[in-house]
């Protein structure tokens, strides 16, 4: 099966592959410039918050100095209050002295019916509430027209001695001239939400919710979240709280998002409470500058990156260009090479055809014409002495029929497609060994034969007998070069890696799937061969023997066997030294222990063994079954899609002979009702299909056979791997 390559699949693919190439660099921008931007919000989030986190602060500050300062006027009045009163008591018909100031206005003296009996200055205030009960001292709020007055009153027997106290004046040296944000003002309250200090003077005196809705009537007031604030006041002692209000200040009453900063200022039993309002957005106003300028500066930043993006993507064009000229000249010495290969193997397969087609059409007429020669040859032998010349020649005559059958098989073979041969796992010790014997038979006394075994336990997979056969005909053809003179004939056997064999034979394509390749060398000390003679020895027909010595196919039926085999053959000879064949076979992967294979995960398996062999579907079932797998068997393919249709697998190891057509095939017929599926294929011999196959995920692996359990759970355990990554 052909796997298309890209450009196959798609004719305007390479266009789209320089595009995408081309847009990567645009691809590489947007994406960091999405991450500037992702480190942009991040770092406007945290410097907003930590901005307003530092102005909040600054309110907190504001909020505990004025209510210190307050404080400290507070116990201040308190003190010339308690001055005066003691001086009333002393002596009660004595007038009380008192240095008036910014803030203190007046000193009365109140009878029992409150009226006013004393005024030091004369000042006359009308009363509007009480604003708190301290103990013996309450605070009063009054008023002269528009102006606010707070007035402290202790009581001295039946009377009681008051001390003015000018509000507006006590709010301008302690609060008017503290700003808070752009619009921002500083409130006091009672503990019962009554205004004692505001910079709207019509809410001086009334209560925050009730007065505010009397005094704004005509205005659908929400106060749900102002009421939340209140409560908040109520229990605790400082604190900051966001909450939505109206500016009291503004003609039109805007309702706003504000923040409060407030603290308790404790009137022995009772408190007041000192708050600072701001509007949200004036806290913001500070970050959003920042955040501007913040902001031009990234600007700046993406405008060079877009320019390098630009220049990126200029370069990575021309960059683009240089690679198309490139790839073309590739692509075009590849396609000359391809050409130039194609015509040795059309060439190649060209005359292995024609000899085909001759071949059985050869083989059928030399039969019929030496099944009569070799009858009355055996006739003229019965019937003749055997010590006569008659029987002689009649011997004769049949040895030559004999060696003319083996003729004809050989030719049999060359021309024979499509030969069914049983491939097998083969220990290479042990077949050489069997070759040495069968070779000291034929090998003469003055002729040494010398064996050099380098070799641990390696296996190839392939046709014993014929291997045996290239073998023998190597070191037959061996001992002739030899011919009667002393010599020597080494075997050797010895492995290599893939890079070795690369290096050895450059002009072939040496398969990354077989890592390590077995090496057989035999060495004679015979006549040896010219370079031009050893260009054709391959070739079907070729030969330098005599006439009726050598048919010229021992060699070339040997390459045949080799090929087919996934080998190499080659030669090396110098004339009047000797000869050396090599011979490369790719060695299968050695079993693993089963005591250094340690499983994990893979105890869980549960595994589909299809295979037309009992034997083997046994022998799985067994190893497996013993290393805790859940294994079912079966021999048909339709016994394999009915198994995976009732029950759940997590791997199906399926012989390549059991499967209607091609293994792959079958694969890919089942891959999607099964796609988490592990697939592997147990195949005689692998194939380009299979390779390709597995490298495009068509299947997960396949084994070469004999496969065992190691073996199998090797290729799970890889498959699996791949998946993972």
């Amino acid at each position: 099966m052909k796997y298309p390559s890209e450009a196959d699949r798609d004719p305007a693919s390479a266009p789209g592959k320089r595009l995408r190439t081309l847009l990567l660099p645009l691809a590489v921008g947007a994406l960091l410039l999405a991450v500037l931007t992702l480190m942009a919000a991040e770092t406007w989030k945290d410097y907003k918050s930590t901005l307003i986190n530092s102005q909040t602060q600054q309110m907190e500050l504001v909020v505990q100095s004025i209510s210190d300062s307050i404080r400290f006027s507070l116990e201040e009045y308190t003190d010339r209050l308690d001055a005066a009163a003691d001086k009333l008591r002393e002596n009660p018909s004595q007038p009380l002295n008192l240095s008036r100031s910014d803030s203190i206005t007046d000193l009365w003296v109140e009878n029992a019916e409150g009226n006013i009996v004393y005024s030091r200055y004369g000042v006359r205030l009308i009363c509007d509430v009480l604003l708190t009960q301290d103990g013996k001292i309450s605070y009063w709020q009054y008023h002269q027209g528009d102006h606010h007055y707070l007035v402290l009153k202790e009581p001295v027997d039946d009377r009681a001695v008051c001390l003015v106290v000018d509000s507006e004046a006590v709010y301008d040296q302690l609060v008017s001239d503290i700003h808070v944000g752009t619009n921002g003002y500083i409130v006091i309250k009672t503990a019962d939400n009554r205004i004692v200090m505001h910079p709207e003077s019509a809410q001086w005196g009334i209560d925050i919710l009730e007065g505010r809705r009397k005094l704004y009537q005509k205005y659908e007031l929400d106060m749900s979240s102002l009421e939340e604030l209140l409560a908040a006041q109520l229990t605790q002692p400082s604190g900051i709280m966001t909450y939505y209000s109206y500016w009291w200040t503004d003609p039109d009453l805007p309702r706003v998002q504000k923040i409060s900063a407030f603290r308790k200022l404790e009137l022995g039993d009772s408190f007041w409470t000192v708050s600072a309002v701001v509007d949200y957005d004036d806290l913001y106003q500070p970050v959003a500058r920042s955040f501007r300028k913040m902001a031009r500066m990234f600007c700046v930043i993406a405008g060079i990156m877009a320019l390098l993006t630009l220049l990126l993507f200029h370069l990575q064009k021309k960059n683009n260009r240089n690679a198309a000229r490139i790839t073309a000249l590739q692509e075009v010495n590849t396609a000359l090479e391809e050409l130039h290969r194609s015509e040795e193997f059309l060439q190649h397969g060209q005359r292995l055809q024609l000899m085909g087609t001759l071949t059985g059409g050869i083989a059928h007429e030399f039969n019929n014409f030496l099944t009569p020669i070799t009858g009355y040859a055996d006739l003229i032998m019965a019937d003749a002495d055997p010590d006569s010349e008659i029987y002689d020649n009649a011997r004769e005559i049949s040895e030559a029929a004999e060696k003319a059958r083996d003729v004809v098989k050989q030719i049999s073979a060359m021309g024979r497609k499509n030969v069914e041969t049983i491939y097998d796992a083969i220990p290479v010790e042990k077949m050489l060994t069997q070759t040495r014997k069968l070779v000291e038979t034929n090998c003469p006394k003055q002729i040494q034969l010398v064996e050099q075994i380098e070799l641990q336990g390696e296996e190839v997979l392939g046709n014993k007998t014929q291997l045996q056969q290239v073998l023998l005909n190597i070191c037959v053809n061996a001992i002739h070069a030899i011919g009667s003179q002393p010599g020597t004939l080494t075997l050797r056997a010895d492995t290599v890696q893939r890079q070795t064999l690369m290096q050895r034979l450059p002009d072939e394509k040496i398969p990354t799937v077989w890592p390590e390749y077995l090496r057989i060398r035999i060495t004679d000390t015979g006549s040896g061969m010219e370079k031009e003679t050893l260009q054709h020895i391959f070739e079907p027909f070729f030969t330098t023997k005599k006439t009726g010595e050598g048919t010229g196919l021992g060699l070339a039926l040997a390459e045949q066997i080799i090929r087919t085999h996934r080998g190499y053959i080659c030669a090396e000879s110098t004339l009047g030294q000797g000869s050396t064949f090599s011979i490369y076979l790719p060695v299968l992967e050695q079993e693993r222990q089963r005591e250094q294979l340690q499983w994990g995960q893979e105890n869980a398996l549960r595994i589909l063994a299809a295979d037309d062999n009992q034997k083997v579907l046994s022998m799985l079932e067994k190893e497996l079954s013993s290393l805790g797998m859940t294994v079912a068997t079966c021999a048909r393919q339709e016994e394999v899609h009915a198994l995976l249709d009732s029950r759940s697998f997590d791997v199906l190891a399926i012989d390549e002979s059991l499967t209607e057509g091609s293994g792959v095939d079958f694969c890919m017929s089942i891959r999607g009702r099964f796609p988490d599926l592990i697939r592997i294929i147990m195949t005689s011999a692998p194939s380009r299909e299979l390779v390709e196959a597995k490298r495009h995920g068509v299947l997960d692996g396949y084994l070469l056979k004999p496969v065992s359990a190691s073996t199998l759970l090797e290729e799970i355990r890889a498959a699996r791997q791949k998946k993972i990554r």
